[in-house]
């Protein structure tokens, strides 16, 4: 999808991206319902989750990518309202802390939960929901009780290949994803419908004309009811110099910036991945 942003002015060239937190709790409404925040307790996620939004001060470029993340990585707002990044701490405030961020573009083209389509096509689930079981395994501790899990998680299973690669980068695939796994204390479900419910709740909430309460922003034409996504989501792929999880290279680990060029906001999504035992 081609993003489009405002002309950045010769000023704005030279200045560094600010952020203030935005405190406003209706901003995650339709995530954090009360019956949602269960799931996600019961999933095990809101243990060692952070989900948080800010605003930045200049337009944003998409050819600016590198430096608004090596901004917002070494911003004192961010460090002291991330706690994975609060602890890095220099007497020089000129020196950049943070140079090197390594970090993937995924996509947001799909916006359906038809995208999940091939888990009923390829006997994954039932038609009715319901998630087939399997011989239970782990994997990097995580519980493979089902045919699901199989097919996120591991490369070897002939269930693996029910989702291809394209549909492995879409931002809706990764939500889905990181809640059908789950944390450590995970609780999973035998039927896939609370699954894809909560997955667009993160993704799109409920639409108006322009939303952008949720993880991105989604805009719905009027006339045609075409739904396109205008946030630009990163995954942060590793941080230079910082220890940002407890347990490195866990696959449940992950780190998502998504950033609304139209309204100057970027949310932080992180998960690290805490042992039970």
């Amino acid at each position: 999808m081609i993003i489009e942003s405002e002309t950045k002015t010769e000023a704005e060239e030279n200045l560094k991206y600010i952020f203030t937190a935005i405190e406003d709790p209706l901003h995650y409404a339709n995530i954090l319902k009360k019956e949602n925040f269960r799931l996600l307790e019961k999933w095990g996620l809101i243990q060692n989750m952070e989900l948080i939004k800010f605003r930045f001060n200049i337009n944003f470029d998409i050819k600016d990518v590198d430096k608004f993340l090596r901004d917002l990585m070494n911003d004192k707002t961010i460090r002291k309202n991330f706690e994975p990044l609060n602890h890095v701490v220099s007497n020089d405030e000129e020196r950049m802390l943070i140079d090197n961020i390594k970090y993937i573009k995924v996509g947001t083209k799909s916006t359906s939960t038809d995208l999940f389509n091939p888990m009923y096509e390829n006997g994954i689930c039932t038609r009715d929901g319901y998630i087939k079981k399997d011989y239970e395994d782990y994997y990097e501790e995580i519980l493979i009780p089902d045919k699901l899990k199989q097919a996120l998680l591991l490369e070897d299973s002939e269930n693996y290949s029910t989702f291809n690669e394209e549909t492995r980068n879409e931002f809706l695939f990764h939500i889905f994803k990181r809640l059908v796994i789950g944390g450590s204390l995970c609780q999973y479900e035998d039927y896939i419908s609370e699954y894809l419910q909560l997955t667009k709740l993160f993704y799109k909430g409920k639409y108006i004309l322009i939303n952008f309460t949720d993880l991105v922003t989604a805009i719905k034409d009027s006339n045609s009811g075409e739904i396109s996504i205008r946030s630009i989501v990163l995954e942060i792929l590793n941080v230079e110099n910082s220890n940002i999880y407890k347990i490195k290279n866990h696959p449940q680990n992950f780190f998502y910036i998504i950033i609304e060029p139209i309204h100057r906001h970027v949310h932080i999504w992180y998960h690290k991945w805490i042992p039970y035992w």
